[in-house]
């Protein structure tokens, strides 16, 4: 995550390291909603018997996924926006995915 902050001076600069911090903020949105969804999960399921702890879980769980679908969602559409005007998205370069000889000796 510090490498967020070695970005080039400037507005291009700013801009890459609020892209980079952007990046790194996701999945730990991603993964607190999941963690909502699920906590509400266990709550509706333990407390079968109590209608109020039901109807919390119930909305713990509603709330986790509209926070999972809102996530996704908007950082899908910085995504796109991001290649269609070509800006740099995360400074990966030419990755390509890793591969195995197929040769058999």
């Amino acid at each position: 995550m510090f490498s967020c902050f070695a970005a080039a001076a400037g507005v291009e600069g700013l801009i890459e390291t609020l892209i980079c911090l952007v990046s790194s903020l996701v999945p730990l949105l991603v993964s607190i909603a999941i963690l909502v969804f699920f906590w509400g999960m266990v709550k509706f399921i333990a407390h079968a018997d109590d209608e109020k702890a039901v109807t919390e879980g119930r909305q713990l769980m509603i709330w986790g996924l509209v926070g999972i679908f809102v996530i996704i969602a908007l950082w899908s559409i910085v995504g796109y926006i991001q290649e269609s005007l070509g800006l740099d998205v995360g400074g990966l370069g030419d990755v390509s995915a890793p591969s195995l000889p197929t040769t058999i000796p």
